[in-house]
């Protein structure tokens, strides 16, 4: 494509652009879906857990064991989601209660390294892990780089994924799916938690 650009001068300049290549749209999992296989070393501190030490088997966590444990919700957080980042951290920490106590466990994936996430986080009774690549994100499909947020959501900057919150059951089966595309928040406990429980 080829603009002119008029500067207050009058001055033309003739620019000659590329055609932004088509978007290829993200494609989440959803309910029914099998699960990727996660395995995540924890080098550097990549990831941090409060209470459970026992996920630490061979400092390596991987989501074949945690489901064989217990049901695992999976979910995931930007904390350069802007305005939308802290009331969706504060409904996982809620969020990590109720599953502790409805028997599962939260496992969330964040784009930041666990040392930088806020302190009430790392307090909860779920495990943080850093998705430094954002692999996992691709793996469960929140997030592509052909497909970026900030380029449809107002108000967010940085390559980030879509909220996203996943029960997985004892055979990896996705039970139960979330996805706020349009950053509009997180109200469904009632149901996430009863998928726990099936």
């Amino acid at each position: 494509m080829t603009l002119e650009l008029v500067n207050e001068l009058g001055d033309i300049q003739v620019r000659v652009v590329k055609d932004r290549q088509p978007i290829e749209r993200v494609q989440p999992l959803k309910t029914a879906d099998a699960a990727p296989l996660v395995a995540i070393a924890n080098v550097g501190g990549y990831w941090s857990t409060a209470d459970r030490p026992a996920f630490a088997q061979g400092n390596v966590l991987t989501l074949p064991k945690l489901v064989k444990q217990r049901p695992v919700v999976v979910g995931f957080y930007c904390p350069c989601w802007g305005r939308y980042a802290d009331p969706f951290l504060t409904t996982l920490i809620d969020l990590a209660h109720q599953v502790d106590r409805a028997g599962g466990q939260l496992l969330v994936f964040a784009n930041e390294h666990p040392r930088y996430l806020p302190q009430k986080a790392l307090q909860a009774p779920m495990t943080l892990v850093y998705d430094a690549d954002k692999i996992v994100a691709q793996q469960f499909g929140v997030y592509a780089e052909t497909d970026p947020i900030w380029d449809r959501i107002s108000g967010i900057s940085e390559d980030v994924y879509i909220p996203a919150l996943y029960v997985i059951d004892g055979n990896q089966q996705i039970r139960y799916h979330f996805l706020d595309e349009n950053f509009e928040g997180f109200t469904d406990h009632t149901t996430l938690c009863n998928a726990l429980v099936q």
